[in-house]
């Protein structure tokens, strides 16, 4: 029987745990069937400590369903940030930390040896210098310490970079944290700045924030770095409801992030199919980093030159090309803000005036289907739609139709 623990030892665990049952969510006990019961009480014990108010729940004929629910827009902080402020550590771990900040904090530049002795006579403790010295490569690596050579010996000393000495230097700094931590990808580390300072964010808020955006920061963390370094990559895709894994391998492009929902996307480069793709990165998992790829640059220009073809977030099927023609009522004395729409939302469609009040949006992408909730944005000035895929356009016919029937109830 496993022991229940506050702290975690992988992120990816408690991440996916906060995903299938708070986000995508609404499930009860009998919902989980990937493991054990107790496995799930301890989970479900672990993040509503994490989330504590934000947690609700209610009772429904399957039983009592559990769910994240906050507004974003008053959100002062993320509040999911704190799964990732649960990370397990070993007694040396704390140990070694306040002691080696404490004996470097005095200007002090001191070897290995001289470090572990240090630390042993000061904790009362024997530690291995080998100990000592991952230690330092880890928080040196962290910028947390500095290592300079001297002769033979590698010195240790606490890095002048710190976060006050920035304040001073920068007195706005502080207030720039408070934006960050809720604007862009990884504010989880401004989260982390503002505990450190002590500040709290009493100044910005968010309108269209998403919350759920931290938990795949890991991920997008190790593809941005493939991107920068043009490596190949292989990972493995979940799909929502987790019962079909499959894993890919490519040339990772750019990642989008849809204006819509929020959601954010892999582009892939598949070698063998010759083709982009693009996967949701709450799908992704354990990205691996692979060989150097010296043809990514050239995969970069060959989107760049496709990307005004690309409506939505798909590239089409077999037949790479789709035209689209919506022939609009449009009232040119009263309803000029719907050219204006078609020019800003058309993503470089064509407009014509055929007469008065009557106009012509015509588009080429790779998949039509990515246009229709756009198109249906326009329902009641529709006069005609046409275009060589007619699966879509006869979809949108019976849409309409349909909708005519239910109002006409």
């Amino acid at each position: 029987m496993g022991e229940y623990h506050e702290l975690i030892r992988n992120f990816d665990k408690i991440r996916d745990y906060m995903r299938d049952f708070y986000i995508y969510g609404f499930k009860s006990r009998s919902d989980f069937t990937r493991k054990s019961a107790r496995t799930y009480d301890n989970e479900k014990r672990r993040i509503e400590s994490y989330m504590g108010e934000y947690m609700k729940w209610e009772y429904t004929k399957t039983g009592k369903n559990l769910f994240i629910s906050m507004d974003c827009a008053r959100l002062p902080l993320n509040p999911l940030y704190a799964a990732w402020k649960s990370k397990t550590f070993t007694g040396n771990d704390i140990m070694l930390h306040f002691y080696l900040l404490d004996i470097l904090g005095k200007d002090s530049r001191l070897s290995i040896e001289n470090l572990t002795d240090l630390i042993c006579s000061r904790s009362g403790q024997v530690f291995d210098p080998q100990t000592v010295r991952n230690k330092c490569k880890e928080y040196a690596d962290l910028g947390i310490i500095k290592a300079e050579k001297q002769k033979k010996a590698l010195l240790y000393s606490l890095s002048d970079n710190t976060f006050n000495q920035l304040l001073q230097s920068a007195p706005g700094l502080g207030e720039a944290v408070k934006f960050f931590q809720g604007s862009v990808a990884f504010g989880e580390i401004g989260s982390f700045i503002m505990d450190n300072q002590r500040l709290e964010n009493d100044r910005f808020t968010f309108k269209h924030y998403y919350a759920a955006h931290t938990l795949e920061d890991g991920i997008l963390l190790d593809l941005l770095s493939a991107i920068r370094n043009s490596c190949a990559i292989e990972f493995v895709n979940v799909n929502e409801s987790g019962t079909r894994v499959s894993t890919f391998n490519g040339i990772p492009v750019k990642v989008f992030v849809s204006a819509a929902t929020g959601r954010r996307y892999l582009c892939l480069y598949k070698t063998k199919e010759k083709r982009f793709f693009n996967y949701r990165l709450d799908h992704i998992k354990e990205v691996s980093l692979k060989d150097f790829c010296e043809t990514a640059g050239q995969h970069q220009t060959d989107l760049e030159n496709n990307l005004d073809r690309v409506f939505g977030v798909s590239f089409g099927g077999q037949n790479r090309k789709e035209i689209v023609c919506m022939k609009l009522y449009v009232n040119e004395k009263t309803d000029g803000f719907i050219l204006d729409r078609l020019i800003r939302e058309g993503q470089g469609g064509e407009v014509l005036r055929l007469e008065k009040n009557t106009y012509l949006y015509t588009k080429e992408v790779f998949d039509s289907n990515d246009m229709s909730p756009w198109i249906k944005t326009f329902t009641g000035r529709i006069i005609q739609l046409e275009g060589t895929n007619q699966t879509v356009i006869n979809r949108f016919y019976k849409d309409i139709k349909r909708m005519k029937e239910m109002y006409e109830d």
